[in-house]
């Protein structure tokens, strides 16, 4: 039996001047990481993902490390494996690591951080053409399909209007007036740099891709083209195995194929169930490790 685990954000709260950020239920602290990962060491053999295929079919049971968006957290977390004996696989998206280009959905997260929720409802609506109307926009974008969500209707409002119906510059006026304009000063705070992902690498950590926009995959016009990019990318730390994970977990049968056709040999979703002799190796589920750790 295998599972896969996917991890964000690990930092201590009291290392960061946006604190609302990391009450989030998606990040934790690193001792909360410890406790977890201690648990996981009790319960499961560590492998790699290029470990999958042989010992899909073996017994015990065993587990998988995953670590997306590419944070400067992981390379301290990769310290504390390295400690440990243990690797894991770390998937970086392309712009932000390589160009220093904050991912969207980075700067919507900080900007719920930094404002009070209605201020900022009011805010977007204030931006958005005098044509279109409040109350169509709230009643569009303030629903959520997930039946366990604990945000307020203004997170998800602000969450789901600016990743769908704004092309960006609603996000990025807002993210300059309310965080900060110094973009690549606050990449080089909360990315991985191409000298520590090559550190990762040689110590024994696998390195994948997250997309080059690191936006859903599916909502993209040129698929191709973001994966290609997301893929060489990650040719210049290695040769090995090329790993992928779908931002956001959104992926279609294009996707596939455009992998297939990369060369890709594994990449994770986030589908929270276990791997069987079945699953297939370009849709290998993930459980939240956050939420679904329980110790």
């Amino acid at each position: 039996m295998i599972k896969a685990f996917m991890f964000h954000d690990i930092r201590d709260y009291d290392n960061t001047k946006y604190i609302e950020r990391y009450k989030l239920k998606s990040f934790m602290t690193i001792n909360e990481f410890k406790s977890k990962l201690d648990y996981l060491i009790e319960e499961y053999n560590i492998i790699s993902a290029s470990e999958i295929p042989n010992v899909k079919v073996s017994n015990g049971k065993h587990a998988v490390l995953t670590f997306d968006d590419g944070l400067l957290d992981h390379y301290h977390v990769a310290e504390i494996l390295n400690d440990m004996g243990l690797s894991g696989t770390f998937l970086i998206p392309t712009q932000a690591v390589r160009d220093r280009v904050i991912m969207n959905s980075h700067k919507i997260q900080f900007i719920l951080a930094s404002i009070n929720e209605k201020e900022l409802v009011k805010r977007i609506l204030d931006l958005t053409p005098e044509y279109v109307s409040s109350k169509h926009l709230w009643d569009k974008y303030s629903v959520t399909k997930w039946k366990d969500n604990w945000w307020t209707p203004e997170m998800i409002f602000v969450t789901n209007i600016l990743r769908y119906y704004d092309g960006g510059d609603i996000t990025n006026r807002l993210f300059n007036s309310i965080v900060t304009t110094d973009e690549i000063g606050f990449c080089n705070d909360f990315y991985l740099n191409e000298k520590q992902i090559h550190e990762m690498v040689s110590a024994g950590h696998e390195i994948g891709g997250h997309g080059f926009l690191s936006s859903p995959l599916t909502g993209i016009k040129d698929q191709k083209n973001d994966i290609i990019q997301s893929l060489d990318y990650v040719k210049k730390f290695h040769n090995q195995n090329l790993i992928f994970s779908y931002p956001n977990g959104k992926y279609d049968h294009n996707t596939l194929d455009i992998l297939e056709d990369c060369g890709c040999k594994y990449a994770f979703t986030t589908i929270k169930q276990k791997l069987n002799i079945n699953t297939p190796m370009l849709e290998i589920p993930r459980y939240d490790a956050s939420q679904d750790i329980i110790i």
